[in-house]
Order: structure tokens, then sequence, then C-alpha cells
């Protein structure tokens, strides 16, 4: 589902979301050379081969955004399902599912047609094992092409035999200017296919965990990450809520459960990382005296399914991350764009 940028609320709150722009300069699959040879091999036999051609990321993309917009117009997550994948398809779908809480206004633009535009692509070889590839674009819609201050980028994997998108997110002119990606000796996209290896402080497979740290306050991890926008807004969070809550209330995080581990990663010039991965961030609201009960949010009450005050709510928030992971020094998050996947109250789940 094509969103710019989303701002959900809980029970009083305010997030921005922003992602990661891969840098120009290594969005390229390469090419061969055009001569001819005694082996009578063609130049596109003697090509660098990538995980997709140019041409097919082209055609992949374009079919993405057609079956998207007729999904978007009919708010049909089974339609929708054909093209897109992994943790931003469960987004898309919780998004559609939450529409009826959105303006009028909000809803019918949602519906609206959008293209991408002024693309580029990073493509790894099919030899490096990698079974995805990245798109960096403009879009393009009813309000016209996008701010080169807010580039999409777009994860593309193979999932049940068909290529679908997976991770999406968008630029800020707030974010850490992110290094240039490694190429290989062929020009293309350079992978790391280890994610559980340390690449720096961390492994990209930490940066969910690096994540959650920064909302729970846990130390280990999140005095590894640097002190960017974006990591700024997750550690003032938990503070606002809490200001909000008090007296009688608190609020209290840590890493949740998704189903949606995979990590993709990409090398950089310098040698450090690029992670686009996915975190599950747990809140957990409840009531300090026993005489206060908290109002739920729109929301929350939406997936609670009940608008009445209780004594407590547990609340799951599913985010799309981006990172950087120098080789040396700490992690720049640059990426948080999130969606109230979940909510539970006593009368649903809780008690």
């Amino acid at each position: 589902m094509f969103t710019r940028h989303k701002n959900r609320t809980a029970l009083v709150m305010a997030a921005g979301a922003t992602a990661l722009a891969l840098t120009a300069g290594a969005c390229s699959s390469g090419s061969g050379d055009d001569s001819t040879s005694g082996d009578d091999k063609t130049a596109a036999d003697r090509a660098p081969k990538g995980v997709v051609t140019q041409a097919e990321a082209k055609k992949i993309v374009d079919n993405n955004v057609k079956v998207n917009n007729r999904a978007n117009a009919k708010r049909d997550s089974g339609v929708l399902s054909a093209v897109e994948g992994g943790g931003l398809f469960e987004t898309s779908a919780n998004g559609y599912k939450q529409d009826e809480l959105q303006p009028a206004k909000v809803r019918a633009e949602g519906r609206k047609p959008f293209s991408y535009v002024n693309r580029e692509y990073a493509i790894p070889s099919a030899k490096s094992g990698a079974t995805w590839f990245a798109l960096y674009t403009d879009t393009k819609d009813h309000n016209g092409t996008s701010a080169k201050t807010s580039r999409a980028t777009v994860i593309f994997d193979k999932q049940d035999g068909d290529w679908k998108a997976v991770w999406s997110g968008w630029t800020s002119k707030e974010d850490p200017k992110t290094p240039a990606l490694a190429k290989d000796a062929d020009g293309l996209a350079v992978p790391v296919t280890d994610t559980a290896k340390k690449q720096g402080v961390l492994a990209p497979d930490q940066m969910d965990d690096a994540l959650a740290a920064l909302y729970s306050g846990d130390e280990k991890l999140g005095t590894k990450v640097g002190a960017s926008a974006t990591a700024k807004r997750m550690t003032q969070f938990p503070l606002d809520q809490n200001k909000m809550l008090n007296p009688g209330g608190k609020s209290e995080f840590k890493a949740g459960k998704t189903d949606h581990k995979t990590v993709y990663a990409l090398r950089t010039e310098e040698g450090g990382t690029l992670a686009f991965f996915h975190a599950d961030v747990e809140e957990y609201m409840h009531a300090t005296d026993p005489s206060v009960r908290l109002t739920p949010s729109p929301q929350i009450a939406f997936l609670v399914g009940d608008k009445r005050s209780e004594l407590l709510f547990n609340v799951d928030y599913l985010h799309q991350g981006s990172a950087y992971i120098p080789a040396k020094g700490k992690v720049s998050m640059i990426a948080d764009s999130w969606d109230m996947i979940k909510a539970e109250g006593p009368r649903r789940g809780l008690l």
C-alpha cells in the first residue's frame, strides 16, 4: 500500500516516519561489454548477472504499482497480497482495516493511484546468494512528484515464487547523510549475506533489539546507537507517554515478537553496512492508582474492540527501520516508520 508518512496515536501520541535512501552512485545493475568474441557468446551472455536485470526489475516494479493501485482503490488486502509480503504487507493490510478511523479526505486520497518515477536500482550479483534487490525512487500521485528530500526506498524479495515488496521507507531532510554503496567488479551492489555476523559494534540481525532498546532504555544495546534525529524521537516517545499518563498511570516498553525476521543489508564504500529490518516494540500501559482508568484512543479501542476505560492496555507497534552500521563507531538509526498492529485490554486477551 502506498503511503507517504504515517502518524499513529496510542492514547495521545505522535511519531514521525523517516527512511533511508540508497545513494544513487551505487544504484546500478552494471552492464557488459558489447563486443563479440570467438566463442560465439552474445553480449548478453557475457554481461554480469544480477539477481534480476534492470529490465526485469522495471517489470516487477511496474506490476507492483499496477496491482497496488487496484488494491488501494478497493482496500482489498487479498489483491495486495499478490505483490506485497512480509512486514510491509502486514502494515498495509492493517492500514486497510483501520481505514474507517481516518478522515474522509484521507480515505479518498488513499484510493487515488500513484506511480514510481526517477527510479534507480541496487541489484546484487546472482552469485552473491542474495534473493532481493532495492528500488530508490520518487513517487508521483495526485499531489504531484515527491520532493527530492522525500525519496522512497523499497525492498523486493521472492516469496512463494513471486516477487513482492517486503519493506519500504521514506527519506527526510533530517536523516543523517548516508555513504555511497559499494560495488563489485561488475558494478553490482554488494549485499551482506551473513546478517548474524557483527559488522561493527552490532550485527544487522541485532538492529531490531537495538531499536527496541531505545524505547525500553536498555543501555547494553542502546548505548551503541548514536544520537541521530530518528534515535532521539525513539527515546523521547516513552518520556512523552509517561508524561501524559502521570499521575496515576505508567507506560513501559520492551522488545515484542514478530515473524518478520529477515534483515536486508548492503555494503558501503567505507566498509560499513546499511541494514533494512523490522522490529516489534511492545508498550504496556497501566494504572498505578487503583482508582484510575485509562481511556483508549480510537485506534486502541478499534483494535481491542471496546471503547471502555480500563486499568491496562498492551499495544504492539511494528516498525520498518533502517540503520547505518559503520566499521567503527556507533550505529546511526536512520529510519523508523511504524504502525500499531495489535492492542489488548482486560476484556480482550489480558487478565
